[in-house]
């Protein structure tokens, strides 16, 4: 997995399968140990691929900068807008860490801290299952599921980013 450029800093995806004997304060122990990172994780199954996360943390950073962010921390936001709501506990409940589901790590960092911290996560577990978010198979499924979901038969592989996009951007306090 390469390194995407947002602003300074650098944008590191790793997605790891969180099993029952995984720590859930291991996003908390990561923050705490580096604190001029974004770090968030979540749940491999809400996200259509990378390009989807880098488009809406570009909205959160932005939303930072401005002072408009829909909630206190850009990580909460971050998570608010990949959801497309702003209720925090259906954010939550639909799209954090769950035991024995993959998940994907979400770094913004300046690049000698995303070595340190890709290098952890590699420690702790293992290398990074990017087919969950490149698989052709696996996204034409996410666009079917996306179709229900949002209750629009018009999605398609052509306009997913840019609407899963436009509704992080509708997000607000």
């Amino acid at each position: 997995m390469g390194f995407f450029k947002l602003a300074n800093k650098y944008v590191y995806f790793h997605i790891v399968f969180f099993t029952q004997y995984n720590d859930f304060l291991i996003i908390d122990k990561l923050r705490k140990e580096f604190p001029d990172s974004f770090i968030q994780a979540l749940n491999v199954d809400i996200i259509y691929n990378y390009e989807h996360l880098f488009e809406v943390l570009q909205i959160s950073n932005l939303a930072k900068r401005r002072n408009i962010m829909c909630s206190n921390k850009i990580e909460l936001d971050f998570l608010l807008r990949v959801m497309g709501t702003n209720q925090i506990s259906q954010a939550i409940k639909d799209g954090g860490l769950k035991i024995d589901q993959h998940i994907t790590f979400v770094i913004l960092a300046k690049k000698y801290e995303i070595n340190r911290i890709s290098q952890k996560l590699i420690f702790l577990f293992g290398n990074s299952h990017d087919e969950f978010l490149t698989d052709k198979i696996i996204l034409r499924k996410k666009i079917e599921k996306y179709k229900i979901k949002y209750n629009n038969d018009f999605i398609n592989e052509e306009n997913i980013i840019k609407y899963l996009t436009e509704k992080a951007a509708l997000v607000m306090k």
